[in-house]
């Protein structure tokens, strides 16, 4: 009589630390979101992709709306420090200007962040413009501009005015990020180029 094959052993998880478990759960559950929306995170499913148990996603984020939360917070943090970095170069001419705003534009593509902020819009869970922290990155800018015209003999422009400069190519940036460009495919670029001349003739000038 033939012998039965032994039943197969059941899968292993992979053993990680507290740290790597929850940066896991957060990379598998912006996956989800950027592919389909908030309604894509479930905790089960997250909990699959990742190999560990619901009760451990539960653990270290308390709930569907932790982690949803969670992952907002790592995006945003994420996209502020493109922003600071950039920012920190100090562009001196369009070309650099825009070489700034195509760094911004493809961490907000191929990072995921632009269609995942617009999938949050939809699904009441938008950001604020406080959280997108464009106040810290326009002071940032203003810190390098104010010193740029003191050394040039000239008066410091206002705090709102940089605010304006910074907040105008966030939105615009974040806005083209997430629409379909099929018919132009060029035509991002083109617009990135023409804005980081335009905010560099008003940096110059204003």
């Amino acid at each position: 009589m033939p012998r039965k094959p032994a039943p197969a052993a059941p899968a292993t998880r992979k053993r990680r630390t507290a740290e790597q478990a929850r940066s896991a759960i957060l990379d598998a559950a912006e996956r989800r979101l950027v592919a389909a929306g908030p309604g894509a995170i479930r905790l089960q499913e997250v909990a699959a992709d990742v190999g560990v148990s619901h009760p451990t996603v539960l653990h270290h984020f308390g709930s569907r709306e932790g982690l949803i939360e969670a992952v907002v917070v790592r995006a945003l943090d994420s996209l502020h420090a493109v922003l600071l970095a950039t920012v920190r170069s100090a562009p001196e001419h369009p070309g650099q200007v825009g070489a700034m705003l195509d760094g911004v534009f493809d961490a907000l593509v191929s990072g995921g962040h632009g269609r995942a902020f617009l999938w949050l819009a939809l699904s009441g869970y938008a950001p604020t413009v406080e959280e997108l922290r464009v106040r810290s990155v326009a002071d940032a800018v203003h810190a390098i501009r104010k010193e740029r015209r003191k050394l040039a003999g000239k008066k410091a422009p206002s705090a709102e005015d940089t605010y304006f400069t910074v907040l105008l190519p966030a939105l615009a940036l974040l806005s083209m990020s997430v629409i379909g460009h099929d018919d132009d495919p060029e035509g991002p670029a083109r617009f990135r180029a023409w804005l980081a001349r335009l905010i560099h003739g008003h940096l110059q000038e204003g």
